[in-house]
């Protein structure tokens, strides 16, 4: 009995050791309440943190779209501001509608003749007026054409001009802001003329620089200067438009001799029949030589080949004719079609004509 005693006390300690070993201390349980409550604290803080600056973010963003719808109401009341004030000087404002696409046109655009002589030819008279050129008969084995094309100014018009199956000469404005490259356009062709402005009677898009019937003698010199200048190798000049100035008896008497001092002969485009051209060739021992027909009065197809073929009756009629047309696509596409037309004369270049003339 004494043994059992003996041997079971020391084993309730050691089971009651073992417990309390098991088991934190005080100080520990603090220490892992305190950390707890740190971790806690820097999770409610980063949260904190976090709504705040999306707060934050879409007050800003709320303001941005407040000032935009600001500034818009700002830009209406201006826009209707300044509506009442143009209704209160010239009347209510125009509605402003989207244009509908235009549709395709069957004929080519009356823009085509925005460049050319023929609206000054027309309303100076036009073919109720004017008379053929008075001149002599000239004896040539076959009755010659010269067909000049006005208006040339573009790379794109040269090109349809060289692909013509015929003898054409193209007239070529002078430079300008709005047709810079015209002596290099000129370079490409070994027949051309210049087609100079000159003061019209009735025309509303004057070129820049057009010679007047108030230029002086100094400006013209120095015009057909500059003329020489970018086209060294030109001989022939027409006129572009000049109703006016064809017409006025001083003003040509001031051009003429200065532009044959620089080379220069002068091809009547007889935009009026009151040209004093034939007299002014005639003081100083020139022949006088002028356009007979222009060919596209009317941007039509059939119409530029009736006046074609007017053009060949005089030539036989006389030896030689001058037709002038502009190259709108009508005029091209008539003359590219009009072989059997042009069988009866020989289609030359304006300085061959003269040659025969001469």
């Amino acid at each position: 009995m004494a043994k059992k005693t003996t041997s079971s006390k020391p084993q309730r300690r050691k089971g009651t050791q073992a417990a309390r070993k098991r088991k934190p201390s005080f100080s520990n349980r603090i220490k892992i309440y305190l950390l707890g409550s740190a971790v806690a604290i820097l999770v409610l803080t980063i949260l904190l943190g976090l709504s705040g600056w999306i707060g934050y973010e879409m007050g800003k963003e709320k303001q941005a779209r407040e000032c935009e719808k600001r500034v818009t109401d700002y830009r209406k009341d201006i826009r209707n501001l300044r509506r009442r004030l143009s209704h209160a000087q010239t009347g209510p404002a125009p509605v402003h509608h989207k244009p509908a696409p235009a549709p395709k046109p069957s004929k080519p655009k009356a823009e085509e003749e925005k460049l050319s002589e023929i609206s000054d030819y027309l309303e100076a008279g036009g073919e109720k007026k004017a008379k053929p050129p008075v001149r002599e008969k000239v004896s040539t084995r076959h009755p010659v054409l010269a067909i000049v094309i006005d208006d040339v100014a573009f790379a794109s018009q040269a090109r349809a001009i060289k692909a013509l199956p015929w003898h054409i000469t193209p007239s070529i404005f002078p430079p300008s802001g709005r047709h810079p490259d015209t002596p290099k356009i000129a370079s490409g062709f070994s027949h051309y003329m210049i087609h100079l402005p000159m003061e019209a009677l009735h025309y509303p898009h004057p070129e820049p620089k057009t010679l007047t019937v108030d230029s002086t003698a100094a400006e013209m010199e120095a015009r057909l200067r500059h003329l020489r200048q970018w086209f060294p190798k030109a001989r022939f000049i027409n006129n572009h438009t000049g109703s006016r100035f064809t017409s006025d008896m001083a003003a040509m008497r001031r051009f003429y001799p200065l532009a044959k001092r620089y080379g220069f002969i002068f091809i009547d485009s007889r935009t009026t029949p009151k040209t004093v051209v034939p007299a002014v060739c005639k003081k100083f021992g020139d022949p006088y030589v002028a356009r007979d027909i222009f060919l596209d009065n009317k941007p039509d197809t059939a119409y530029i080949q009736e006046q074609l073929k007017k053009a060949v009756r005089l030539a036989k009629a006389h030896g030689y004719a001058i037709a002038i047309g502009h190259p709108h696509p009508s005029t091209l596409k008539a003359l590219a079609a009009s072989g059997a037309i042009l069988k009866g004369v020989n289609l030359v270049y304006i300085d061959q004509l003269y040659a025969k003339i001469r």
